[in-house]
């Protein structure tokens, strides 16, 4: 009986996959996952307003004090000016695949990047604002988030984590 069911969950979760990467083939991966699970939204971010969903697919970077919601750590801060960590940030970003600038606000210097998860073509996005500091350097807020799921088995805290590393080595 256990076998059974197992069996068949098994070859449910195959046909289920199967259908996907048919509706793929045809209609793309993003306009794919837009008609099983409705389009991403791509809503713009007010960090000193911001509200945290009640799911974990989500991370948010800030300085102190400078975000409403709790932030999941602190942004760092570098010895370089806004300009120079705004151009380091998009050669980094330039360099990554599946990886778009949709929407930004160049006067405020807050961006939206959407990044698309490697197998699957989930959109995830990631807002970022560049901010100079008191003593001449700079920081930034991010948020990054994804829209489908509930969980995200922490991509979002891997990728900022790995992105901000590599920030780091090239800025000093």
């Amino acid at each position: 009986m256990i076998r059974t069911t197992l069996l068949y969950a098994l070859l449910g979760l195959l046909a289920l996959g199967a259908a996907y990467v048919a509706l793929a083939a045809v209609q793309g991966r993003k306009q794919a996952l837009a008609l099983v699970f409705g389009s991403a939204q791509h809503e713009p971010v007010d960090f000193s307003t911001l509200k945290l969903k009640d799911t974990p697919n989500q991370y948010l970077l800030c300085p102190e004090g400078y975000c409403e919601a709790p932030a999941h750590a602190v942004a760092p801060n570098f010895p370089v000016p806004v300009q120079e960590l705004q151009d380091a940030w998009f050669e980094l970003v330039a360099a990554q695949p599946s990886t778009r600038v949709i929407a930004s606000d160049e006067d405020a210097r807050q961006f939206d990047i959407e990044t698309l998860t490697p197998l699957v073509g989930f959109p995830d996005t990631i807002t970022v604002r560049f901010l100079e500091t008191p003593d001449g350097g700079s920081t930034m807020a991010i948020y990054s988030r994804s829209f489908y799921g509930k969980s995200d088995l922490g991509a979002n805290k891997k990728r900022l984590d790995a992105w901000l590393g590599q920030l780091a080595v090239r800025l000093g």
